[in-house]
């Protein structure tokens, strides 16, 4: 066999181990709200929502510890 065929042969093997093991990290979402005018890309895990409420959230982690954080989270999951 010549090497590129072997390291076909060696790449579908991977991507079957790789296949059983997937994660989404490094994996982004291709989108586009216009139609195909405007691509944007984003990664896989990444929150999408309004953006107020992102910053809110993100000024709740910023100025309180993390136990705080932790124990609201909780609060919440409980109700």
């Amino acid at each position: 066999m010549s090497d590129s065929v072997k390291k076909w042969h060696e790449m579908q093997e991977e991507k079957k181990l790789s296949s059983t093991t997937a994660t989404s990290e490094g994996k982004f979402i291709y989108e586009s709200p216009d139609g195909g005018i405007t691509v944007t890309k984003r990664p896989f895990n990444e929150i999408k929502g309004d953006k107020e409420v992102r910053k809110q959230a993100f000024t709740l982690l910023v100025q309180y510890p993390e136990e705080v954080v932790r124990m609201a989270y909780k609060i919440l999951n409980s109700i």
